[in-house]
């Protein structure tokens, strides 16, 4: 392996961690000094010497040595960093039957998951990647670290509806995840401003609210 190589290899340990999605704009970004097809080139030997393995088209990984010779990331992996989390960086929230799993409201396995996010630019994007299917759907407002306990929340009620009777199993739970991430009241009725009057309404009418009175 030449000197660019090994100085190519490098700095993408030094940046990425092993098994984490790595974007082509995030490889042609830290290489900037060089052209595009450079980069490219790089890359391609980067893999043919086991350095680097491509996921999907535009999605690459450090691989983490794994006897079965499988991808060592999967399609939810890739999803997560793009459109939910990059490590402190917040811009999405799953929705859906994954969300309505994490409050107890169903233990129904999604055969797609839902992601609601900043990153979209359509108003509503189905993907398939690894063999895995996703609905992107485009934030009602910007999702941030700050925020994001709360959206879930009121995505949840919009998720359900309003003729969905919450038990209490359902209820403790979401009491739980306010409490834990000190999610005020103030909060969550300034944010029911961008969803529908009737996810407000059935939130206020839940009685989830009344562990912040």
């Amino acid at each position: 392996m030449d000197k660019s190589q090994v100085s190519f290899a490098n700095r993408l340990k030094k940046k990425f961690s092993s098994n984490e999605p790595i974007f082509t704009n995030e490889i042609l970004e830290l290489f900037a000094e060089y052209t595009r097809a450079y980069v490219f080139r790089l890359i391609n030997k980067s893999k043919s010497v086991g350095e680097l393995a491509q996921f999907s088209s535009g999605v690459y990984y450090i691989p983490q040595k794994a006897d079965s010779g499988l991808p060592t990331i999967t399609a939810d992996d890739v999803m997560n960093k793009k459109y939910v989390q990059n490590g402190n960086n917040v811009y999405g929230i799953y929705s859906g039957v994954k969300l309505q799993n994490e409050f107890s409201v169903t233990s129904q396995i999604p055969d797609v998951v839902e992601i609601v996010t900043s990153n979209g630019e359509m108003k509503c994007r189905k993907i398939e990647i690894g063999g895995r299917k996703f609905v992107l759907r485009k934030a009602r407002c910007p999702i941030s670290k700050s925020n994001a306990s709360a959206y879930k929340i009121l995505q949840l009620f919009d998720d359900i509806g309003t003729q969905t009777k919450l038990d209490d199993l359902v209820k403790e739970r979401i009491i739980e995840f306010i409490v834990k991430n000190k999610i005020s009241t103030k909060e969550l009725m300034d944010l029911a401003k961008v969803f529908p009057v009737k996810v407000k309404n059935h939130l206020i009418s839940s009685g989830v609210l009344d562990v912040n009175k």
